[in-house]
């Protein structure tokens, strides 16, 4: 369950900052995608590193819940950033 909140919150994140920067500012909207993924990056490796020492998860149980947890909300925000660059 808290890796669904993880992933909606994630994607609702990006989408919050892509719809309040100015789209006619393609420089903007590149750096807010990139900005968005190097933060996303850090809050999974918090919840990573919470998901090992906090709950005792195995490593590689939880290297997949944090690669699915980046992804899906990092993705998007590539495409959008390569597109806008």
């Amino acid at each position: 369950m808290r890796t669904l909140l993880f992933v909606v919150g994630g994607l609702f994140l990006f989408l919050l900052l892509l719809f309040t920067t100015p789209r006619s500012d393609r420089r903007a909207v590149a750096r807010i995608s990139l900005i968005f993924v190097v933060g996303w990056l850090l809050v999974t490796i918090g919840n990573l590193w919470y998901g090992v020492a906090g709950t005792g998860g195995s490593v590689p149980e939880e290297l997949l819940i944090a690669a699915l947890i980046f992804l899906v909300p990092a993705v998007p925000a590539a495409i959008v950033w390569v597109k806008n660059r």
